[in-house]
């Protein structure tokens, strides 16, 4: 896995075996994360409640896989 840090941002390349291990990392800790914030005790700041509330109710989502255009 690879990730640039960039001006605004970050860019993450990882293989196809290391995309499917952190989604399954993701997804275990995505879980414990939404019972934590129903519990009220994430202990997360203000902005990553928000982005964590809007992504449990489905306003916002949380990966986004594209492909990459520039290589048709």
């Amino acid at each position: 896995m690879k990730i640039s840090k960039m001006k605004r941002g970050y860019i993450i390349r990882l293989s196809d075996v290391e995309f499917e291990l952190l989604r399954n990392i993701e997804m275990e800790g995505h879980t414990a994360y939404q019972e934590m914030h129903d519990e009220n005790c994430t202990g997360l700041g203000a902005p990553e409640k928000r982005i964590l509330t809007e992504v449990m109710e489905m306003k916002r989502d949380w990966m986004v896989v594209t492909d990459d255009r520039r290589r048709n």
